[in-house]
């Protein structure tokens, strides 16, 4: 039987709001969360079959109408074999979710509710030495602590996506572009390497990274203070950033670049696991020149030549 919970159940968010609409749910006993535009439907689990020889954390294949989709326990994935066992009862639900333009179905233990929230309510993960947990960041709900979990992390860490294309399978020529300031907002420490590692070896030298848009957006207004129209293009060439991250979104920084006086002529490109017909709309309503869809590093060193004008 399928839960009410799928993407026509929110809101259509207008673009540069710098809002979301956050399912929440349980694993084990914590609190979780994830953009619903990422969300296709939930289910409760049906019949699995087994794959041999298959990441601890996948149970197996899921039939979902007329498709097969790869089956996680994220309870395994999180916390480990005791886990698993106490909550795989077979009485769970089934997330099906799609990004990165596949689909990955994940067991969970309950379906909470659908919260409408300010990305700037949210908080970047605090960094803890020898952790690195698949979590992108945090916010306070009805008083409870809930952790936006990075998907796309969790989806490389079973071997679902290739998202860890890295610069040895670069097929795009190198050009030295040291000249070519990129500045690039991006949330998840896995996505900001590999973005790093495609730019060196496509050529690119004169990289500054950030974890989220407002950290971006306040080093932009700080270059526009030593520069006009004219000579920006200078200190920043190129801004690349994702769609979902802490305090500030994707689509809000291109309004705010868009709308400063010194900033708004800057090539902005999305890379985002979100790219899809809707997302291209919000996109041109806030006036990014292009959007590409996570994981093509090939096509998003090319998309940046062609904002920079390099051959």
């Amino acid at each position: 039987m399928a839960t009410a919970v799928s993407k026509e159940a929110g809101i259509l968010l207008e673009a540069g709001t710098n809002e979301a609409e956050i399912l929440v749910f349980q694993v084990g006993d914590q609190n979780f969360g994830v953009n619903v535009a990422k969300v296709k439907e939930v289910l409760e689990i049906g019949e699995v079959t087994s794959i041999p020889h298959g990441h601890p954390a996948i149970e197996g294949l899921a039939q979902i109408r007329n498709e097969v989709v790869t089956l996680v326990n994220l309870a395994r994935f999180l916390y480990g074999e005791e886990e698993f066992s106490r909550t795989n009862s077979g009485k769970d639900y089934l997330l099906l979710l799609e990004f990165n333009s596949q689909q990955l179905a994940f067991r969970v233990q309950s379906i909470q509710r659908i919260y409408r929230v300010s990305w700037a309510s949210t908080k970047p993960l605090p960094e803890v030495a020898g952790m690195n947990p698949p979590v992108t960041s945090i916010i306070l709900l009805d008083g409870r602590l809930i952790q936006i979990l990075d998907f796309e992390s969790i989806g490389n860490g079973i071997g679902h996506f290739g998202l860890a294309e890295s610069s040895q399978q670069n097929h795009v020529e190198h050009i030295s572009a040291a000249d070519c300031p990129i500045v690039f907002a991006e949330d998840s420490r896995m996505i900001s390497e590999m973005i790093q590692d495609s730019l060196h070896a496509a050529g690119f030298s004169n990289l500054r990274g950030f974890t989220d848009g407002e950290d971006a957006l306040h080093y932009l207004r700080q270059m526009a203070t030593q520069h006009d129209a004219s000579t920006i293009r200078s200190a920043v060439s190129v801004v690349v950033t994702d769609v979902e991250m802490p305090r500030m979104d994707g689509f809000s920084l291109a309004k705010q670049i868009r709308s400063h006086q010194v900033l708004a002529e800057l090539p902005i490109v999305i890379f985002s696991s979100l790219v899809s017909r809707d997302n291209e709309k919000k996109g041109r309503q806030v006036g990014v020149s292009c959007q590409v869809a996570k994981p093509r590093y090939d096509e998003l060193v090319v998309k940046i030549r062609e904002a920079a004008g390099i051959c």
